[in-house]
C-alpha cells in the first residue's frame, strides 16, 4: 500500500535560475506515459523529481544539456543548458520512467552603452525574445581603445520584456581609466522565468499621470502617480529617462512595481544634473524625459 501510495505522487519539474527560488511544475502529460517537450534558454536550469530515486538518466546530447543527479538528493535530476540545439532525456526511477524533449535556444538581446560621468554607464539592454523575465544576469567587459581588457563582472537586469528597453548601471575607475565606449562587451549569462506560470504584459493595465514636479540648476524631479487598473497584481519597473538636448541619455531612475489590483502609489524620480566642467561650473544640460513601463501579472498555468 504504501509502495502504491508513493507512485501516486505527482511529478514535478523545477527552475532553478542563479541562486533565485524555485517554482514547481506539475508534470500531467509525464504522468501519462508521454514525452513532455520544453523550451528552455542557454544558461537556464530545471530540476525534476517524481519523490522516488533516480535510477539512471539517458541524454543524446550532452553538450546541449548536462544532467546529472543531485548530489545531495539522488531522488532530484538537475538540467543545465549548454548551447542551442535538441535533446532527449530519459530519467528512469523506482516509479517508472519519464521522457523529456528538450528545445535549447540562445537568448536574443541588443545592447547600447552610454557614459554618464563620474565612472557610471548605462547599459541598454532591450529583449529580443518572445518571452518575459523576471531579470537576468549579464556579463560585461571593458576595454580601452587598444582593446586591453580593464574590467569583468556581472549585473542584474531587472524585468525584461520582449521588445522594451531595460537598465543597468555600470560603475569603474574614470580616474585611472577611460573605457573605449564602442569596445564593451556584454551577453547574458541566467534569465529567471518560473514554467509553471504565465507571464503577460500589463503596460495597459498601469495608468500613470506624471509632471516635472521641479527643475532647479542642479536636479530635476519628476513625480509619478501609478494605478493599477487590471483585476490581479503586477510586478515589474518603471524607468525615467533623462536625455540632453541632442536625445543622449543622461541618468535613469527606476523604481519597482508591486501593485495590487485597484491600487495605487506616487514617488519621485530624481535626476541630478552632473558638473562636467567645476571652473566653468557647468552641468550637463537635462531637455526631457520618458517613461517605460515594464510590468507584468503572473498567474499558475491551469
Amino acid at each position: 500500500m504504501k509502495k502504491v501510495l508513493k507512485n501516486m505522487l505527482p511529478m514535478f519539474l523545477i527552475l532553478i535560475v542563479a541562486l533565485s527560488a524555485i517554482s514547481p511544475l506539475q508534470l500531467r502529460a509525464a504522468i501519462k506515459g508521454k514525452a513532455q517537450n520544453i523550451e528552455m534558454y542557454v544558461g537556464e536550469a530545471y530540476e525534476y523529481t517524481n519523490f522516488n530515486k533516480v535510477k539512471n538518466i539517458k541524454n543524446t546530447k550532452k553538450d546541449v544539456v548536462e544532467t546529472a543527479k543531485r548530489k545531495d538528493n539522488d531522488k532530484y535530476v538537475a538540467f543545465q543548458a549548454k548551447k542551442a540545439g535538441k535533446a532527449k532525456i530519459t530519467v528512469n526511477t523506482q516509479a517508472g520512467t519519464v521522457v523529456f524533449n528538450l528545445t535549447v535556444k540562445a537568448p536574443k538581446f541588443e545592447y547600447k552603452f552610454y557614459n554618464i560621468g563620474s565612472g557610471e554607464i548605462l547599459a541598454e539592454v532591450t529583449n529580443k525574445n518572445k518571452d518575459i523575465f523576471e531579470d537576468g544576469k549579464f556579463k560585461y567587459t571593458l576595454k580601452g581603445a587598444d582593446g586591453t581588457e580593464y574590467a569583468s563582472d556581472e549585473v542584474t537586469v531587472q524585468t525584461l520584456m520582449p521588445n522594451s528597453k531595460s537598465y543597468a548601471r555600470i560603475y569603474f575607475n574614470s580616474s585611472s581609466f577611460e573605457p573605449d565606449m564602442s569596445k564593451i562587451e556584454m551577453k547574458s549569462v541566467s534569465l529567471l522565468r518560473s514554467p509553471n506560470r504565465k507571464y503577460v504584459n500589463a503596460g495597459k493595465k498601469l495608468v500613470i499621470k506624471d509632471e516635472v514636479k521641479s527643475q532647479e540648476e542642479d536636479k530635476v524631479v519628476v513625480s509619478i502617480n501609478t494605478k493599477n487598473t487590471g483585476k490581479v497584481p503586477m510586478n515589474g519597473y518603471l524607468h525615467v529617462i533623462f536625455y540632453d538636448p541632442s536625445g543622449t541619455p543622461i541618468d535613469v531612475i527606476s523604481r519597482n512595481i508591486n501593485l495590487k489590483s485597484g491600487s495605487v502609489d506616487t514617488n519621485d524620480f530624481t535626476c541630478y544634473l552632473k558638473m562636467i566642467n567645476y571652473e566653468a561650473k557647468q552641468r550637463v544640460l537635462y531637455d526631457h524625459y520618458e517613461i517605460i513601463k515594464n510590468v507584468y501579472t503572473s498567474e499558475f498555468k491551469k
